[in-house]
């Protein structure tokens, strides 16, 4: 299983920082899109092609819609106990549940 709490900060980005011409697409790849499974690896492919044609990472790419009131109220909910408990969990990233926990 490559998902397990804690794994996002070892996801590759889209383009590697080690070798300039290696870049990466698929659902395992490292993205602020927020969108995953199929649509993750569209949109990383999509994002990596716009970085070898010199586009902007984003261009074409479509942004995803505000969350939905549950949604965002979760988010809320878990950043909240994350700061009470000392910025416990994975910060670079909007707030997991797994990583609050774990």
């Amino acid at each position: 299983n490559w998902y397990y709490p804690g794994s996002y900060k070892y996801m590759p980005d889209v383009q590697s920082s080690s070798l300039n011409n290696v870049f990466f697409a698929g659902d395992l790849v490292r993205t602020r899109h927020g969108s995953w499974s199929q649509e993750k690896a569209f949109v990383t492919g999509m994002e990596a092609a716009n970085l070898i044609q010199g586009n902007a990472i984003d261009t074409g790419v479509i942004p995803l819609p505000k969350d939905e009131l549950h949604v965002g109220f979760g988010r809320s909910l878990v950043s909240g106990f994350q700061s009470l408990l000392g910025g416990k969990g994975e910060t670079s990233k909007k707030p997991s549940l797994f990583d609050f926990l774990f």
